[in-house]
């Protein structure tokens, strides 16, 4: 029988990924209006949690938080004049109620 055990590059993919994701739902939640503090901080625990196992270097940290707001920015800019209202009721609010269900 062989058991396989993730790598150490596919936790870190996984990890990437995972912050990617919420860097880029931050910035989609803040073009939407939708940051209030108690967003902010569940966004920080977060961000916390993902990294309590990983270990991530500055410079991979910044490239990720600058793609994701490039992420961001192209979408809202994609939207057009009005586009982003739907963009908003759906997406910046599901990333505002992630970011509030995020446990303590």
């Amino acid at each position: 029988m062989l058991i396989a055990f993730p790598t150490v590059a596919a936790q870190d993919t996984t990890t990437q990924e995972a912050l990617r994701e919420a860097y880029y739902e931050i910035e989609v939640a803040g073009y939407c209006g939708v940051v209030s503090d108690d967003v902010a901080a569940g966004f920080r625990r977060q961000v916390e949690r993902i990294l309590d196992n990983a270990v991530i270097e500055p410079e991979t940290l910044n490239e990720i938080r600058g793609k994701a707001w490039q992420a961001a920015h192209w979408e809202w800019q994609n939207r057009g004049l009005g586009g982003f209202r739907g963009w908003c009721s759906k997406e910046g609010r599901a990333a505002a109620e992630r970011f509030l269900a995020e446990p303590r």
